[in-house]
């Protein structure tokens, strides 16, 4: 009998749901694309409509697989342990591979690292990638004033188009980085981690804003 090792199972698990979902949302993309008809007569606006859309059933796709949440938390404490650029103790978003564009700044993910990452990114990648599109993902928090770049692929064009999904993170939440599953305001405080707790909130930490700017 073969034995594989966790990690690879793991692997080969992530594989397998990302490979799974990208069917699913392709097909509900299609048929948003058949059933949906924009109406206006204005072919321009019918194409922003449309990619509007499709941006926002890839976010509906990714917070239903708990993707979301997951990604928002994928926090860990040293970057140099996957990125050779790093400074030690440089704490990023977990797999993100392109510096800060200055030091005060965190890592951000190119597209294939993050299609890699998480089951958005992944959606994302197959859907407008291959179309040519470009994409920017930021994570929006504490009323608006926080925002952290996860992908940033330059400056929307005018015809750029913004959905978005408000993730709401508990009190009982961890980060989801292997080898950092830490409570979040731990991680706030002791490892720099963007997104604070809000105040009076109960048993909420934080709801948090994934926005995805597609052109």
């Amino acid at each position: 009998m073969i034995e594989i090792d966790g990690s690879r199972a793991q692997a080969y698990a992530l594989e397998g749901t990302i490979a799974a979902t990208i069917l699913l949302v392709a097909f509900l993309l299609a048929a948003q694309s058949a059933l949906v008809a924009p109406a206006t007569d204005d072919p321009e606006r019918a194409t922003q409509s449309q990619l509007q859309q499709e941006t926002r059933d890839a976010l509906l796709v990714a917070a239903g697989e708990g993707d979301l949440s997951a990604t928002v938390r994928r926090w860990h404490d040293d970057a140099s342990t996957w990125a050779d650029d790093a400074e030690p103790d440089e704490s990023a978003f977990y797999g993100a591979d392109r510096q800060p564009v200055d030091r005060d700044g965190e890592r951000t993910y190119s597209v294939d690292a993050f299609a890699e990452r998480s089951t958005l990114g992944a959606i994302l990648e197959v859907r407008f990638g291959d179309e040519g599109r470009s994409y920017n993902v930021e994570i929006v928090a504490d009323g608006g004033s926080e925002v952290t770049t996860l992908v940033e692929q330059g400056s929307p064009s005018d015809g750029a188009v913004t959905a978005s999904y408000v993730v709401a993170l508990h009190e009982d939440d961890r980060l989801t980085a292997d080898g950092n599953r830490i409570e979040l305001e731990r991680a706030h405080e002791e490892q720099g981690y963007p997104i604070a707790s809000a105040d009076d909130a109960g048993s909420v930490y934080a709801l948090v804003e994934v926005r995805v700017t597609v052109w």
